[in-house]
């Protein structure tokens, strides 16, 4: 059993992709009147196979398989509806560029794109949900603390997860029952427990973990779940509660894969290199937005953090009326200029920074790196906060693509937030993989269409 349901972001890529194809047969049958034979069917197959992965994509990108997201019916249809205007367009490029299918089907994608969205929408609004388990089992969650609180609000707001926390006990509460055991069981058994989720990392909570083993071994039906691999499973972070040196022993790797590496090397070789190729085209323009609004010098200079602690120079676009080392935004009378603020919006300020992924000090995709001075203060006040330099820092990671910042900037402005960040980046570090970095570029891609204000999101 998995404590959030993990077969649904599959049931629906399965469900999503024979609408496609079914979404075909019945076009074919709509436009020539009958049953399509084996070789008209065939010959649209092909293309439509094609493209059915780039709109898999483009769904992917909409947030139509996001984990977290709890999709309401009245967001459901300018979802889809968007999807599927982009997913329309990029039909109509891929039939006008590549003619060699033999097919120039501007009638059947018409046809095509009101059945297949009517079929989605059906699909997602009432097929999925009565396909999917209705019964959330309960559960006793032993714990305390923000983390806990952060959890029980995820999971019982959340229909999607399998499970409805029902109990929480606390340390305080531990220590004050008398005949503690006998109780527990009674309240597994009164209030049908079937799942006990427990810290056992709490020195509070752990006197009582020898029961909570015993009660999931002595009932095949119920199970026990460890607090801080679920907390990671469903919120895709590391719980900060957990960071303490047996963890790092056992999680965190300088080395990765050899494979991994040498095609995370070659990625950012060539996508750097057409990064590279805008950066050219973009310099006159930002040049002269920059000379008209405050005559100040194009790019600036920063020292920032690399692999292992070590020093390098990272060249961006400059936003702000000045360049400063180590202060939080609002800190000082520096301020972002308002070419500066386009700049940011749109994240073309960091293009410069394709140097120095080619030196190969940087990646494109990894954890953020700090300013120097900045990364000394944080390093201070954070524990741990250095493991994030075991790896090479990227433009883009996990942390960017997942964290929300308050309006106004799009980078932590708070050791509060740098907190969150780095549980997201040590995930990143802890599961980086190719298939992980995937997911992060189109997180990415995702993100910038929203500051050009291109939304195909659900919300």
């Amino acid at each position: 059993m998995s404590y959030h349901n993990k077969r649904e972001s599959l049931l629906l890529l399965l469900g999503d992709i024979g609408i496609f194809f079914l979404a075909l047969w019945v076009t074919l049958c709509v436009r020539y009147w009958g049953f399509p034979d084996s070789e008209l069917f065939g010959a649209h197959f092909a293309p439509f196979l094609i493209l059915s992965i780039a709109w898999v994509v483009v769904f992917f990108i909409a947030g139509l398989y996001d984990k977290h997201t709890e999709f309401v019916k009245r967001g459901m249809l300018s979802t889809i509806t968007n999807a599927q205007m982009v997913n329309a367009a990029l039909a109509a490029l891929f039939f006008f560029f590549i003619p060699y299918f033999g097919i120039t089907p501007k009638t059947n994608l018409l046809i095509y794109f009101v059945i297949s969205s009517a079929a989605l929408l059906v699909w997602r609004l009432l097929l999925v949900e009565y396909l999917m388990p209705k019964t959330r089992r309960k559960a006793l969650l032993v714990g305390e603390g923000e983390e806990i609180e952060d959890l029980v609000r995820e999971v019982n707001s959340n229909s999607r997860y399998g499970i409805t926390f029902v109990r929480i006990l606390n340390a305080e509460m531990l220590s004050e029952t008398r005949d503690l055991e006998n109780k527990v069981r009674l309240l597994v058994e009164k209030e049908n427990i079937s799942i006990i989720v427990g810290d056992t990392r709490n020195p509070e909570i752990t006197k009582l973990v020898p029961l909570l083993f015993t009660l999931t071994f002595s009932d095949k039906s119920m199970r026990f779940i460890d607090f801080h691999a679920m907390y990671e499973e469903i919120f895709d972070r590391v719980p900060v509660s957990m960071l303490h040196y047996e963890w790092f022993l056992a999680h965190v790797t300088r080395s990765a894969q050899p494979v991994y590496s040498f095609l995370k090397r070659i990625i950012d070789i060539v996508g750097a290199s057409l990064l590279g190729i805008v950066l050219l085209c973009i310099i006159p323009l930002v040049w002269c937005a920059i000379r008209i609004e405050d005559k100040g010098p194009l790019f600036i200079a920063q020292r920032r953090m690399g692999i292992a602690g070590t020093v390098i120079t990272v060249y961006k676009f400059r936003t702000m009326s000045s360049n400063e080392n180590g202060v939080w935004l609002g800190e000082s009378k520096n301020r972002v200029t308002k070419v500066g603020a386009l700049l940011r919006k749109t994240s073309i300020d960091e293009l410069p920074q394709v140097l120095t992924i080619l030196k190969g000090e940087m990646s494109l995709i990894g954890p953020r790196n700090d300013i120097e001075g900045l990364a000394l203060r944080l390093g201070e006040e954070i524990p741990f906060y250095a493991i994030r330099t075991i790896i090479k820092p990227g433009i883009t990671g996990w942390a960017q693509t997942h964290q929300q910042y308050t309006p106004g900037h799009i980078s932590p402005q708070s050791v509060e937030e740098t907190h969150m960040r780095l549980a997201y980046d040590l995930f990143y570090i802890k599961h980086r993989s190719l298939l992980l970095d995937i997911n992060i570029a189109l997180r990415t891609f995702k993100t910038l269409l929203g500051r050009f204000g291109v939304t195909i999101r659900l919300r």
